[in-house]
């Protein structure tokens, strides 16, 4: 490996010299409550009728709470664009600039080895097993990472690899903002920042009046750069915000989590043509998941920091990416009906999703981990 590292150019002096890592393991916390939000929408009922027939109280509000899971894909883009702005900043302070064929690098290993392992699977299940089903023009849009753009036009795939849409939108990201970085000060990442999501309300509002799909503003990238934005404003103000109270986060964290559920309930994803409330929800979304992560941020609470919850953060990208194949197994396994035979299914999926990542974690993507770490300017979460 080092050959390979000495072959695509000299490593800055600041790799072989690097200062403590740049790590809050409070962050991982927030990434698995994500993931488990992501994963409560995509395998909880969304009717009243079904929190009706277990005989629990305001079913409503319990249905509202499971769609509003959704938004744990807003908190994923609002840290990935904070922790990737927050580390170039960094970076920048110790060498003086940013190198974007480094960055690059880390981004594939990081990225790459698990998605197209994904996608190799789903390939595979598409061929063998009834029920899932992807067209060829699915495959090539997630191998150009245009994949949310093809879901826009055809709507989500019957495959293990649905979740892999958001991949899509975080690799354009990471296309287009480094390379900002590298030519802005500060002033111009802030107003940049601005920029895009002001533009991302404005192309929500453009889908509503010239009537298109509502795929567009959930899948479309310009529609998702909002929460993206925000995370980019947080990392840039994070050093010059008041520190805050026990009570303050608390506070931010109720508003993000009842902003989330009041906007799933009765703004996003309502039935009839997509109108000005989609477009209100998404706004309430993105600025809950930046709430979110603000009361997160330097938190020392157990919720966030213990052990158990830092260690499936760690993996949380493995339980994204694999939990569509942990949940098809154990329904085809268990078969399960409606009710509270149901949920014991979606929760042995769980477990065998977590036991799917930490394998990948362990065997698929740690050795691109430590590789990843040649190519840092700034060492951020350990393997």
């Amino acid at each position: 490996m080092a050959q390979l590292a000495q072959a695509l150019g000299e490593l800055p002096p600041a790799i072989a010299h690097a200062p403590r890592r740049f790590y809050q393991p409070e962050l991982d916390g927030l990434r698995f409550y994500a993931f488990l939000g992501v994963f409560v929408y995509h395998t909880l009922p969304e009717q009243p009728a079904f929190y009706r027939g277990l005989h629990l109280p305001l079913s409503s509000l319990w249905a509202a709470a499971v769609r509003s899971g959704a938004s744990g894909v807003d908190l994923f883009f609002t840290l990935s664009a904070f922790l990737i702005t927050a580390l170039l900043l960094r970076e920048r302070r110790q060498t003086g600039g940013i190198s974007l064929r480094l960055f690059y690098i880390r981004r594939i290993l990081r990225i790459w080895p698990l998605y197209f392992a994904v996608l190799a699977v789903a390939v595979v299940l598409a061929h063998t097993i009834p029920g899932q089903i992807l067209p060829w023009y699915y495959v090539v849009g997630y191998l150009l990472f245009v994949g949310n753009w093809i879901n826009v036009v055809f709507g989500h795939p019957l495959s293990v690899c649905a979740p892999l849409w958001t991949v899509s939108i975080e690799e354009q990201f990471y296309l287009v903002w480094p390379a900002l970085m590298k030519i802005l000060g500060r002033r111009g990442m802030i107003i940049a920042a601005l920029v895009a999501f002001l533009l991302a309300t404005l192309s929500q509002i453009g889908v509503v009046l010239a009537g298109l799909s509502p795929g567009y503003i959930y899948y479309g990238s310009f529609s998702r750069t909002g929460s993206l934005a925000l995370g980019i404003l947080l990392a840039l103000f994070a050093d010059r915000l008041p520190g805050l109270t026990r009570g303050m986060r608390l506070l931010l964290l109720a508003a993000g989590l009842v902003g989330w559920i009041a906007a799933s309930g009765w703004l996003i994803d309502q039935p009839g043509p997509v109108d000005m409330r989609a477009v209100l929800g998404r706004l309430v979304a993105s600025v809950g998941a930046v709430a979110i992560l603000y009361a997160g941020l330097g938190s020392r609470s157990r919720l966030l920091r213990s052990d158990w919850v830092v260690w499936l953060g760690k993996i949380s990208y493995g339980l994204y990416m694999l939990h569509f194949i942990g949940l098809l197994f154990m329904i085809d396994l268990l078969h399960p009906r409606w009710g509270w035979t149901l949920l014991a299914t979606k929760a042995l999926g769980l477990a065998l999703t977590v036991l799917l990542a930490w394998a990948s974690y362990r065997w698929v993507e740690s050795p691109f981990l430590r590789w990843k770490d040649r190519f840092a300017t700034v060492l951020s979460r350990p393997v």
